[in-house]
């Protein structure tokens, strides 16, 4: 998630380079063609393009709501996984010995590492590759955070296998969703707390539907992550983008000819003037491909881009406040941005 108050300019220039060098060539391109070869046909009426543009405008703002609610979603449900975790470590550490003295810690600290092993692992289902996409995600002013080598949390990690028995971790791995089959240890080892009566009856049922919650949050975050944005969408927005990109001087001939007329120009004049449409075309459809492009930046939160829900660095947060409540010496840093983006 791109952390700075400001966006540095190079980077706007260099994720629309081709679009600009594109617009700017087909502007030229044009405008040669009308006033030196005198094709008057590549001459288009300004309603029409108009049109166009206004029905591309609705078109990206809707795409873009869609998909900022898509990731505002995500990162509600991820949200609701650290409130959630926090009252996990609450409860657990309520853990009471028949002779309701003080809570078992060996039991505590078990149980909240298991909570973290299924945190890790949650992380490294959603940061995989999705398979039901069709090409790799743009990202929107950088790379992703598998290029980034010190961050923990990628598809690549396994930092899982720290906070998990190996016996567990094999299990796991062998489970076609991990992060499920660690939440039925959890809930099996709950029972067998309750039924050894070093866990209250009520606590107990509150310790399970908290156990619930969390699965919902995931799965909340697994939809997400398991449906992609409809590619339709993305195609055609695209498509209309640079569409209305194509039209624009093409319609700009015949505004800036009228108006040439009205200040009665010269002729080399008219032609001077003619050319000015260029840098108007190429800003416009700048402002156009760069809306299409933030909106498809925020597409799926869970790739591990700029624009993307940072879970290195909220999951980390849940670790030291695990870690914090076991009053354990080697605690983690926060995770820090890198070039001004937070993973």
């Amino acid at each position: 998630m791109y952390v700075s108050n400001r966006i540095q300019y190079r980077h706007l220039i260099w994720e629309a380079l081709v679009p600009i060098v594109i617009a700017t060539l087909w502007s030229l391109t044009v405008v040669y063609l009308h006033v030196f070869a005198g094709l008057n046909w590549v001459v288009l009426p300004v309603l029409p393009v108009t049109l166009v543009g206004i029905a591309v405008s609705l078109y990206v703002a809707f795409k873009s709501a869609s998909a900022y609610n898509r990731w505002w979603e995500a990162r509600t449900a991820v949200g609701l996984m650290v409130a959630q975790s926090r009252e996990l470590v609450a409860h657990s550490q309520s853990f009471i010995q028949p002779d309701m003295e003080r809570p078992d810690k060996k039991v505590v600290k078990r149980i909240l590492y298991r909570h973290l092993g299924w945190i890790f692992l949650v992380a490294h289902m959603l940061r995989r590759d999705s398979r039901l996409k069709d090409r790799p995600h743009r990202r929107m002013f950088s790379h992703r955070c598998t290029d980034v080598e010190h961050m923990r949390v990628s598809q690549h990690d396994k930092s899982y296998q720290e906070f998990l028995a190996p016996e567990e971790c094999a299990a796991a791995e062998a489970f076609n969703n991990p992060p499920y089959y660690v939440m039925l240890q959890q809930a099996h080892e709950l029972r067998g707390l309750a039924g050894a009566g070093a866990l209250d009856p009520n606590r107990h049922v509150a310790m399970v539907e908290l156990l619930g919650r969390l699965t919902i949050a995931y799965g909340v975050c697994e939809r997400i992550k398991n449906t992609p944005f409809p590619r339709l969408m993305t195609h055609f927005g695209r498509l209309f983008t640079w569409a209305l990109v194509f039209m624009l001087p093409l319609a700009f001939l015949d505004v800036f000819e009228q108006e040439a007329k009205k200040h009665d120009f010269s002729v080399l004049l008219t032609h001077e003037y003619v050319f000015s449409l260029v840098p108007f075309s190429v800003l416009i459809s700048w402002i156009f491909l760069m809306m299409e492009k933030v909106s498809e930046s925020h597409e799926d939160p869970f790739e591990g881009g700029t624009n993307d829900v940072p879970l290195s660095a909220i999951f980390r947060l849940i670790e030291i406040d695990v870690k914090q409540a076991l009053n354990e010496k080697d605690m983690p840093a926060p995770v820090r941005p890198v070039d001004d983006t937070l993973y």
